[in-house]
């Protein structure tokens, strides 16, 4: 235990910066799933064992973009054609409801439109969308807490009044990426299209309409950041007052652009937890209560039910070329983990002819579901949920953790339930991290190490300099 002990102080001391953690296993660790061996019905069918009271988050994913951000390893295309929403469209609804069984055998918490861009559909889409959701789930708007939608700045100043319709609609939340106010950052990001002022107009129009919670984001560590830039997005932003505010450190993973460029390397720098703290005084000052590590929210008003009941090990269906589901039999996709046009077209057909299986994905056994509870969930968890997924098989490894975080100040413990200190916020994810399996670890490593490897490979046969490895796997490496 004082190995661990010593460990994790270290970890803080470095001001180790590890990925976001908000999926466990994380997509690194899919592999290839035989076709036959899962049937998406089956899955779902024996999840409903592991629930006593059946709820379920429904995610859906639509692709296209106006433009790639530098940072952005998500699943997306860059298309315009409204030829192609209208097929996608059509495609999702019917995989909606050929999911019916599904949705119908749970309370339908939260709806949430993810991307890529989605308010880049139009109304007419939504309308489809919301009534195939409608035909399968009648009382859908009565038992979900929050119907979500991703947007760009842009996407909302372009067109208002569509917003509006969204809003009337059922519309609850918007997330608006803003990742900065300095107008040079948020050219570097790759966001040219969305200057600060887009961004300040797209702010006062959804609170105009009355959006009862705008959330929007900023990330610490883009090239050229300076402790004073960041403070003024960080001053700005307060003032403007959105709902909810999330904070991330930029992590440019090897799949985007950025690091395809070498135009980035991963951040690891120790001062970026300075920032972290000026965020959350600056926040917490303007009446804001920090919801996760990354997030803040105005009480009684912002927030992020989905993640919040993910995280507490609510299942979420992901519909959509893209889409990520999670049970507590099997991680999943049903379509590439690799986004171009040809793989859209071919969604579009498999969801039309009703082909859609399970193609990659992660088989949950009893301790990747007790470590997937303390990877996500240390915010406030008690541990006898737990016992019936098989605790005791890895007790002595958890409590010897637990033992390190406490000792280092970043959890309290009363009986059986553990909840993140002030500190432990900060240092969250380095504590998360230390819950991974060593399977985990290793497919993560593998996964990563590869994508290094043909990065470094492209870069040569350009004639460019190669990247530096760095954070595929920081905590073994620090």
């Amino acid at each position: 235990m004082n190995s661990l002990r010593t460990q994790l102080a270290e970890y803080i001391d470095q001001g180790v910066i590890p990925p976001y953690q908000y999926s466990y296993p994380p997509r690194s660790t899919y592999r290839p799933l035989d076709g036959d061996a899962f049937d998406i019905q089956e899955v779902w069918d024996r999840d409903l064992l592991h629930h006593r009271t059946p709820a379920l988050n429904l995610y859906l994913h639509v692709p296209f973009c106006k433009y790639k951000c530098g940072f952005c390893n998500l699943y997306t295309i860059i298309s315009t054609d409204q030829d192609v929403y209208d097929a996608y469209t059509d495609a999702l609804c019917t995989q909606i409801r050929d999911h019916a069984d599904i949705i119908r055998a749970r309370r339908l918490r939260t709806v949430y439109i993810g991307g890529g861009t989605p308010a880049l559909l139009s109304t007419r889409h939504f309308e489809q969308i919301f009534d195939t959701i409608t035909e399968v789930y009648p009382n859908w708007r009565s038992t979900t807490e929050e119907v979500a939608l991703e947007a760009t700045p842009d996407s909302i100043v372009a067109d208002p009044e569509g917003f509006g319709r969204l809003l009337r609609m059922g519309l609850t939340r918007a997330n608006i990426g803003i990742q900065s106010l300095v107008p040079k950052e948020i050219r570097e990001a790759g966001r040219g299209q969305a200057g600060e002022h887009v961004i300040r107009e797209a702010v006062r129009i959804v609170q105009e309409l009355g959006l009862p919670d705008l959330s929007t984001d900023l990330i610490m560590g883009f090239a050229g950041q300076t402790p004073g830039t960041w403070r003024h997005s960080v001053d700005e932003l307060a003032e403007l007052g959105p709902t909810t505010i999330s904070t991330y450190f930029l992590t440019v993973r090897p799949d985007a652009w950025f690091s395809k460029t070498g135009a980035y390397q991963y951040m690891w720098q120790p001062e970026l937890y300075e920032r972290y703290d000026y965020a959350r005084k600056v926040f917490t000052d303007h009446g804001y209560v920090q919801e996760g590590s990354v997030r803040y929210k105005k009480p009684g008003r912002g927030g992020y039910v989905q993640k919040v009941l993910t995280f507490q090990g609510v299942p979420l269906l992901g519909l959509g070329v893209g889409a990520r589901s999670y049970t507590s039999v099997l991680d999943y996709m049903t379509g590439s983990v690799k986004p171009s046009a040809a793989e859209v077209a071919d969604y579009i057909r498999k969801a039309k002819n009703h082909e859609l299986r399970p193609t990659t994905g992660f088989e949950l056994s009893d301790e990747e579901l007790v470590r997937k509870r303390l990877v996500l969930d240390t915010f406030d968890l008690s541990l006898g949920e737990l016992e019936h997924h098989g605790l005791d098989k890895i007790r002595g490894d958890v409590e010897a953790v637990l033992d390190a975080a406490e000792h280092n100040g970043l959890v309290h413990r009363f009986g059986d339930r553990v909840q993140l200190t002030p500190k432990g916020f900060k240092y969250r994810d380095v504590l998360s991290w230390m819950f991974y399996s060593d399977n985990v670890k290793g497919l993560d490593r593998e996964y990563y190490e590869g994508l290094h490897a043909a990065n470094q490979r492209a870069r040569k046969n350009m004639g460019a300099a190669p990247v530096r490895i760095t954070g595929i796997d920081l905590l073994d490496s620090a």
